[in-house]
């Protein structure tokens, strides 16, 4: 219907010979924005990884992260990482109590599922120990800041490391308050088990806090929360540890192979629990005297099946990945019950290019995702389709065809660099996202 509706209304301008441009372009914009892009990036495939640094910060994809493409073969992902130390405009501060520690750090793409967890450490030289420092992510849904939980730490560099199944805005802060004798007390376990290249994956599947009001600061309530050892050259250095709330965990055990071709991944069918009752403290940055980690092993009874967790704190399932190119723009936002909007990416060119849901193809440009009004992660993309661009002006625009106020990111990578434009648009607004010129 939507694009039925689209196409009505295009006819019908075209119609009209005093029209000189499609009038579907709407007039009531906002304020353009964008910048030229100094993020940095890095093309990953499903059976390819690396490490992208960015500023201290570091993003780790291992072979088996990128999901496959419908037809079975290697799906390609550029991945980015930009920072800045001001917040974004129209982001609200972290709460009151967190300090915020070094820049703010934008990771893409934004509203993707992996296949498996992503790594991302974060630079915490200045502190003079990991106790009460804390990542958080921005939810774009509940228009707040959320605890990510630490799942390792580079102690030589002095980084605090987070595992998460999907990318976006984040920034290390300090808990100011931290004495673990406050409502948030935090502790640590580790699974006590090692086998030759094998990683082992932590997945929340219940949670019985101390204080169950802890929930509420973790991103998606902790529960689906993901921890995996540090990795060196895509296997497990150590035993897999997980900060958490004190109190009854139950994890979800998911193991994979970190050697040779095959990324299969299994699952344990039964979860493993452990009591965490005493505060974790470190000592310095030195992990391996910290007071302390509970050790805790998978329960017997249960057997090994091929696949990613599921049932509660199942793994979303992953995002089947869009075209790239060196010019390369994509569009989120989410869409949750009662807060639906359509958006639309739009790039404009010389020679009277216009890319968009009803001219989809040129001959150097695809739209190859159009996102209508369905729940969930929301994403268009359009991407360059040749090695070179033509010469000329270009312009990313964003409208907001139909619906509510919606929050929204553009990610844009030309020529291996990266910048990225968030805001919001009501129905029928649209706004410049960015401008670059090719000479």
């Amino acid at each position: 219907m939507k694009n039925f509706i689209k196409l009505f209304l295009i006819s019908f301008c075209l119609s009209l010979s005093f029209v000189a441009s499609d009038c579907t372009k709407e007039e009531n914009p906002v304020t353009p924005g964008g910048d030229d892009g100094d993020g940095v990036t890095a093309t990953y495939t499903s059976s390819s990884g690396g490490t992208l640094n960015h500023n201290n910060f570091s993003l780790v994809v291992e072979a088996g992260d990128v999901p496959k493409l419908n037809t079975g073969a290697d799906g390609t992902v550029i991945f980015s990482l930009n920072t800045s130390n001001t917040i974004e405009s129209g982001i609200p501060n972290v709460p009151s109590g967190y300090t915020v520690i070094g820049n703010y750090l934008k990771a893409g793409p934004e509203a993707f599922n992996f296949e498996r967890p992503i790594q991302i450490l974060f630079p915490a030289s200045g502190e003079s120990s990991p106790n009460g420092l804390s990542v958080l992510s921005y939810s774009p849904v509940s228009q707040s800041w959320q605890i990510v939980p630490t799942s390792t730490l580079d102690t030589i560099n002095k980084r605090i490391g987070i595992d998460v199944l999907s990318l976006g805005y984040y920034v290390l802060t300090r808990n100011n308050s931290f004495d673990n004798s406050s409502d948030f007390r935090q502790g640590g376990c580790v699974l006590d088990m090692m086998e030759p290249f094998t990683n082992f994956i932590l997945t929340v599947q219940s949670a019985s806090p101390e204080k169950p009001s802890i929930l509420s600061l973790y991103s998606n309530g902790f529960i689906g929360s993901v921890f995996m050892g540090p990795i060196f050259l895509g296997c497990p250095e150590y035993k897999t540890k997980a900060i958490v709330p004190q109190g009854t965990i139950s994890f979800w055990v998911t193991k994979s192979i970190c050697t040779g071709p095959a990324t299969q991944i299994f699952t344990y069918t039964i979860p493993a629990s452990v009591t965490v009752s005493d505060p974790l403290v470190f000592n310095g940055w030195r992990t391996y005297d910290a007071q302390y980690y509970v050790p805790f092993t998978i329960p017997p009874g249960g057997t090994w099946v091929e696949g990613r967790p599921s049932g509660t704190g199942a793994w979303p399932p992953p995002t089947v990945p869009f075209g790239s190119g060196t010019f390369q723009a994509t569009l989120t936002w989410i869409n949750s019950a009662g807060a639906i909007a359509d958006l639309d990416l739009h790039l404009y060119g010389p020679n009277g290019l216009h890319i968009f849901y009803s001219a989809r193809t040129s001959t150097n440009f695809t739209l190859d995702r159009d996102w209508t009004d369905p729940l969930g992660n929301a994403i268009e993309n359009i991407y360059s389709t040749t090695p070179s661009i033509p010469s000329g002006n270009y312009e990313v625009k964003v409208k907001n065809y139909r619906g509510v106020n919606k929050s929204f990111n553009v990610r844009t990578i030309l020529n291996g660099s990266s910048s990225n434009f968030s805001g919001s648009l009501s129905e029928s607004q649209e706004v410049t996202a960015r401008t670059f010129t090719i000479p």
